[in-house]
């Protein structure tokens, strides 16, 4: 009896342990197949299908409404948008800035400096012989212009004197011109008195239909024949 009962304690001692084992196994078994799940929590969260998976066909046909935003959180977006554009352009161009000055630093970029320094050097030549030839051309022009300028002056000034004299002359004239006018004298005015009192001046006159002029108001018109008579034309 105790041998018995030895090998039905160990018996079911080993059955017991497979039986764990199956336990064991199939419970991550189960794990493997039922994927369609994660317990997190207590609470089962669903995955995502797979990539390579087609489009459900409940939302084949299914056109999803287009999102319409306001004209100023657009103008927000875009403030934004454009902000870290430059923002990213500015570091990209200082990135680049510092990777040639750090490239500079070696024997290729002594060397382009060594170029450059000569390039320079004969750029500075260049233009020395260029401002010297400029200058000269300069001064030949300003040489120019000075000559016309002085005989334009020279011609003002012989035409200003030529008007001067013209003047003079027409001055001298004038003068001649009155004094060869008779007037009267402080002597002689009272013997221009007496005379222009004998000889009184009438400015009137009259004219007939004709055309026949009558001097002074009190001419009569028979006393004067008709081959003395006046005509307008004549005046």
């Amino acid at each position: 009896m105790p041998r018995t009962a030895g090998v039905n304690s160990s018996a079911l001692f080993v059955l017991y342990s497979y039986f764990i084992m199956f336990a064991r196994s199939s419970n991550r078994i189960f794990n493997v197949i039922n994927t369609s799940y994660i317990p997190s929590r207590g609470a089962r969260a669903w995955v995502r299908k797979p990539l390579g998976s087609p489009m459900a066909k409940s939302k084949l046909f299914r056109i999803p409404p287009k999102k319409i935003l306001p004209a100023d959180e657009k103008a927000e977006i875009k403030r934004l948008y454009d902000n870290y554009f430059h923002h990213m352009k500015s570091l990209r161009q200082y990135f680049f800035e510092q990777s040639l000055k750090q490239a500079e630093s070696g024997e290729v970029a002594q060397m382009k400096h060594k170029l450059e320094d000569e390039e320079h050097m004969k750029l500075m030549e260049e233009n020395c012989l260029e401002n010297e030839k400029t200058a000269k051309l300069r001064e030949e022009r300003l040489k120019v212009q000075a000559e016309k300028t002085r005989a334009s002056v020279l011609a003002s000034l012989i035409m200003k004197e030529e008007e001067s004299r013209l003047h003079e002359i027409q001055i001298e004239a004038f003068l001649e011109q009155q004094k060869a006018t008779p007037f009267i004298q402080t002597e002689n005015i009272e013997k221009a008195i007496e005379e222009a009192l004998a000889n009184p001046f009438d400015p009137n006159f009259a004219i007939d239909l004709d055309g026949y002029v009558y001097r002074r108001r009190e001419t009569s018109i028979g006393k004067i024949p008709e081959e003395a008579r006046e005509r307008m034309s004549s005046i």
